[in-house]
């Protein structure tokens, strides 16, 4: 429960950071703060795993945090991330009774969450919030199916290397004429991303860098040529 009014507008502030809650009335938001519960979590720590019951929806301040899941033979199935500002997981909203992947913090994070059935019945009653999370479904929904066509694409070397488009265009940060991705990554995660190995994606970031097309500094991709990830086929 939260009892200082500065404490109460601090929070206001960080939930206005999101879509789902900007769109609102401040009187509702207040009305749903004592359902809302601010945590941290260090990195590689889990937030939820596969087959968890789906309790409760985040809501990322800062940080990143990786979604993977795999088969029972521990072949990897989807991997993902998620950036500051975005709430997650959207999909199985009202459907749902457990999550499908594990979530991991990549870094340390700072997170709000609220009970999946609260935040539920705010968005039965919330027009602008309930359109907000069906626009953003649909989104999500376009970018797999791009990535699942490129994923699909018989060349490892394209599908490397349009992993690393997708990361850039989803995570990316404009610096100066450069793009970084500050999310730490590391070969493994690119070649799950990109159905591939470690040593192809090595291969490839390697002759990346000699062509000057990225740098890697502290597992940090900084992207100085990004029109060439935009003339792949």
């Amino acid at each position: 429960m939260l009892h200082s009014n500065v404490v109460k507008m601090d929070v206001i502030s960080d939930l206005n950071q999101f879509d789902i809650f900007s769109c609102l009335p401040i009187k509702t938001v207040q009305k749903y703060l004592p359902f809302i519960y601010y945590r941290t979590y260090k990195k590689n720590q889990r937030l939820f795993m596969e087959g968890d019951p789906r309790d409760k929806i985040f809501f990322l301040l800062d940080g990143y945090v990786m979604y993977e899941s795999g088969s029972e033979e521990g072949s990897m199935l989807y991997l993902d991330f998620v950036k500051n500002n975005q709430m997650f997981p959207y999909g199985g909203l009202f459907t749902d009774d457990v999550y499908h992947n594990t979530a991991i913090a990549v870094t340390d994070i700072h997170v709000y969450f609220i009970q999946t059935h609260v935040l539920e019945d705010l968005l039965k009653t919330n027009s602008k919030s309930l359109m907000y999370v069906i626009s953003k479904l649909s989104d999500i929904l376009s970018l797999h199916q791009k990535r699942v066509q490129k994923i699909l694409i018989p060349c490892a070397q394209e599908r490397v290397l349009h992993s690393l488009q997708f990361l850039m265009d989803d995570l990316g940060e404009q610096d100066g004429d450069d793009i970084t991705i500050p999310c730490p990554l590391t070969a493994s995660n690119i070649s799950k991303l990109s159905g591939t190995t470690r040593e192809t994606v090595s291969l490839i970031m390697n002759q990346l860098k000699r062509e000057q097309v990225i740098s890697v500094t502290s597992k940090i991709i900084k992207i100085h040529k990004p029109d060439y990830f935009k003339e792949i086929g």
